[in-house]
């Protein structure tokens, strides 16, 4: 993404992969210039009621963009012309190469470069998006190693969701044991889980359960929990103006202290910060 107004971009770069994180404040057509990059993964952290765009040249057309999802790019690039409000997105492109390389490895060859799909919601994606924009903000420290193994994960995902891809690397997490897993995180997610609570779900031993896990979601079980419950915390903070304790007790943290360094850790703000933006734009809007 660029742009000629005065937004605030962080990017990083490898051999294998490209990451964005972008603060744009809202903007009209000529003000700034974004574009989704081809076989790109969007993550939206914020909405937009009224964005325009152009797909491959056509013509302007609205795009409305609800918080916390994800849209991908297809083989050709997405012109964002006009945004109603300011934007917190995380672009993330897998080099021309790595995509190549896992859709002949997961059978959807003609899928390398994905296509316009927009508008959806995946627990897997946001916490990997969500640990991804971490590393950029500085928040976090990553490696290119661990950045490519994110990277990797989220283009799994895709492929698996949208595309129907097939995994042949052994020692990963069937679909049927996917699914049973992100559900028992997701329906209790204001009760405490252990390694063996998910290697249950799974039916597998916890030493099988936690290398199948890491090589099918690219982090270890408790990395993404914690991703999991905290962005289960933003939003409450941030759409339902809950309070930071009712937050911390809604996301299975009872610990209002521990919940507060995490949170900060990975959204670089503290929860508080999170409430009483929502509250003032709650009370703008009225």
């Amino acid at each position: 993404m660029t742009s000629r107004a005065q937004p605030e971009i962080i990017r990083r770069e490898s051999k294998t992969f490209r990451l964005a994180h972008c603060l744009l404040p809202a903007w009209r057509d000529g003000e700034i210039e974004s574009e989704s990059a081809p076989g790109s993964i969007g993550m939206a952290f914020t909405g937009q009621a009224a964005a325009v765009v152009r797909v491959a040249g056509g013509t302007a057309r609205p795009r409305p963009v609800l918080p916390m999802t994800i849209g991908l790019g297809g083989d050709t690039p997405i012109a964002w012309l006009e945004t109603d409000s300011p934007s917190d997105v995380l672009e993330i492109t897998g080099a021309s190469g790595l995509r190549r390389e896992m859709a002949r490895d997961m059978r959807v060859e003609s899928h390398a470069d994905l296509d316009d799909v927009h508008g959806w919601q995946d627990p897997i994606i946001q916490a990997v998006a969500t640990r991804l924009r971490a590393a950029l903000r500085g928040w976090i420290s990553m490696s290119d190693m661990e950045a490519e193994t994110l990277v990797r994960a989220a283009y799994a995902q895709v492929l698996r969701r949208h595309f129907g891809g097939r995994d042949r690397i052994p020692r990963t997490l069937d679909a049927r044991r996917r699914q049973r897993v992100v559900e028992l995180v997701l329906d209790t997610a204001d009760k405490p889980l252990t390694l063996g609570d998910l290697a249950e779900a799974a039916a597998l031993s916890p030493f099988h359960f936690a290398r199948s896990f890491a090589n099918t979601f690219g982090m270890p079980p408790h990395r993404f929990v914690t991703a999991s419950r905290l962005d289960r915390a933003f939003h409450a903070l941030r759409s339902t103006q809950a309070t930071v304790p009712q937050a911390a007790a809604a996301a299975g943290f009872s610990n209002l202290h521990h919940f507060r360094q995490l949170f900060r850790r990975q959204y670089g703000v503290p929860p508080s910060d999170i409430g009483r933006q929502a509250r003032a734009q709650s009370i703008r809007h009225r």
